[in-house]
């Protein structure tokens, strides 16, 4: 699963999806927005929304912001009780909050890595897991958009499957990661084919993704570089 995650600043992120600079910012502040260290999934708080890559109605790729906690076009409310921050892989195409958004509406969710727990003799311990050369990764992820009168929510969620072998100790499952050159195809709305889209729903190299423990005693609102520090195994389990 996908709970928290780094989410990278504006400018790396317009570095890495080649949009144009300093045009691309869909949060209130005109301010460039840094990364953030501790990104947790949010219903009906704004100020907590995500960066997402999707492409435009005119084809062109674009960076919004969006809650992390899918809200489903259909939902009667603009909160719903049950969990859609995370999206299994063999639900996309058939669960009802999902089949939809798979079909027309993929998007990327940037990241920096993100955090595991993983059970120990001594209780659980927290997992940093990025790649070796701390570069952006892009989740694979679904959006919706939910309009009752003037309110409108756009919200996603990140799709999760089965680990690799090599983060397989870690936890059983994790974000699906689109690669580079598969990045287009999951992004084209006109692209409604299951098989094609389904077959990218595979876990990473096990070369892509390295991981170390990191402090446990952090709190969720805590946001700095020094929650991915790296730890001795033995030193802090929380």
């Amino acid at each position: 699963m996908c709970g928290r995650y780094v989410a990278p600043s504006q400018a790396a992120i317009e570095r890495h999806y080649h949009l144009g600079r300093g045009q691309n910012n869909p949060f209130p502040s005109n301010a460039p927005f840094a990364a953030r260290y501790n990104v947790t999934p949010q219903q009906g708080n704004p100020a907590a929304y995500v960066p997402v890559i999707r492409n435009s109605s005119s084809g062109e790729t674009e960076m919004v912001s969006m809650q992390w906690w899918l809200l489903p076009h259909w939902s009667k409310e603009s909160r719903i009780k049950f969990s859609t921050f995370n999206a299994r892989t063999d639900k996309v195409s058939s669960a009802a909050s999902y089949r939809v958004p798979f079909r027309k509406r993929r998007c990327l969710i940037p990241a920096l890595g993100w955090f595991e727990w993983r059970e120990t003799p001594r209780g659980k311990m927290k997992w940093w897991l990025h790649r070796p050369d701390r570069g952006i990764v892009s989740f694979a992820g679904l959006w919706d958009r939910w309009h009752r009168g003037d309110e409108v929510i756009e919200s996603c969620t990140i799709i999760v499957g089965d680990a690799n072998t090599a983060m397989s100790c870690v936890h059983d499952r994790m974000p699906v990661i689109i690669q580079p050159e598969d990045e287009a195809f999951w992004l084209d709305t006109q692209i409604d084919a299951t098989q094609a889209l389904e077959a990218l729903l595979t876990p990473p190299p096990d070369d892509l993704i390295t991981a170390y423990p990191v402090r446990s005693d952090k709190r969720p609102r805590d946001d700095d570089a020094a929650l991915i520090d790296p730890i001795d195994p033995g030193e802090n389990a929380g």
